[in-house]
């Protein structure tokens, strides 16, 4: 790289993912910020010259505009680069959706007939999925205005809302599952995979037990759930030889969206248990980046910190 060329995009970055939190939170009506950061994250890896690296998100830079990268994928990675330890979230993103899109398809292939999208943000996978597995039905369940924010835009994009998707939205701390899925058409009789993406992190411990226990008690064995988390200790605030976790928790607080949940590896597969799910599979950065951001050349992509980890779980 020759010298920043997009330097505005990293001071506004690095403002926003590495100051001191302050005490608010997302208001009505406003969009995630953290929502925006995802899809945008995902938008610029679906560019990567390298296939190998490349997720296949083809939609994502329709569905959210610019906000703290530029959008082509030589720009943004001039500015990633600088500091990527700033924009460490960007690893794991892109290995993250390889990773889910990965089991999505396997559980498709394997006999599910339902997608539960939870905490969908801007997750295209409905739109992107539609045409290998047209018999799929998707559920989109995400805060009340984020689901309105990607309907809008949804709309705009593809000229209507697809008559497949079906929108819930949820306050995930004070609603529960069964008060809007049924609703929206849920079946609890048919095999289904749920996605639990970037929420668990965001959401108070009974929140997630609550999720979690919808999922194992209305949805047959075999069923799936996947999702993150961050390691107990960052969600406590303890960031002492972490890599990236002070930028990264100060910056998701500062923007009114704090880590609350966290768990040790032993902790999250116990609490998994406890509410009907067997772990699969508890990939560590180490995995992720072996399996999902290395390229072409052997060579990882980037640094995902050790503090994220995601969990494939079966309904027993």
């Amino acid at each position: 790289m020759s010298g920043c060329r997009n330097c505005a995009f990293l001071i506004v970055a690095t403002v926003l993912l590495g100051t001191p939190p302050t005490a608010r939170a997302v208001p009505p009506g406003v969009t995630s910020f953290t929502a925006l950061a995802v899809c945008e994250f995902r938008a610029i890896a679906a560019q990567h010259p390298d296939p190998e690296l490349r997720n296949g998100d083809t939609l994502a830079g329709a569905l959210c505009p610019p906000t703290l990268l530029p959008r082509e994928y030589d720009a943004a990675r001039d500015v990633i680069d600088v500091d990527p330890e700033a924009f460490a979230g960007y690893f794991f993103v892109n290995a993250r959706t390889r990773y889910i899109d990965a089991l999505l398809e396997k559980a498709a292939a394997a006999g599910a007939e339902q997608v539960v999208v939870l905490g969908a943000g801007f997750d295209s996978r409905a739109y992107r999925f539609h045409n290998a597995y047209p018999k799929l039905k998707f559920f989109e369940v995400d805060l009340p205005a984020v689901i309105e924010a990607k309907k809008r835009t949804i709309a705009r994009v593809l000229g209507s809302l697809p008559a497949d998707v079906h929108y819930a939205p949820i306050d995930f701390n004070a609603q529960s599952l069964s008060d809007v899925l049924p609703g929206a058409g849920y079946d609890r009789r048919r095999r289904s995979f749920f996605i639990l993406e970037g929420v668990s992190m965001y959401v108070a411990e009974p929140g997630v037990a609550a999720t979690l226990d919808f999922v194992s008690g209305n949805s047959p064995p075999g069923s799936e759930v996947v999702y993150d988390y961050v390691l107990r200790r960052v969600a406590q605030g303890d960031y002492e030889g972490l890599y990236a976790a002070r930028k990264g928790a100060l910056g998701v607080a500062q923007v009114g969206e704090p880590y609350v949940t966290g768990w040790t590896p032993q902790e999250a597969a116990d609490f998994a248990k406890r509410h009907g799910l067997a772990v699969r599979e508890d990939l560590d950065a180490a995995a992720l980046t072996r399996r999902f951001l290395t390229g072409s050349d052997g060579k990882p992509d980037g640094r995902i910190p050790e503090w994220y980890r995601v969990i494939d779980a079966e309904v027993r």
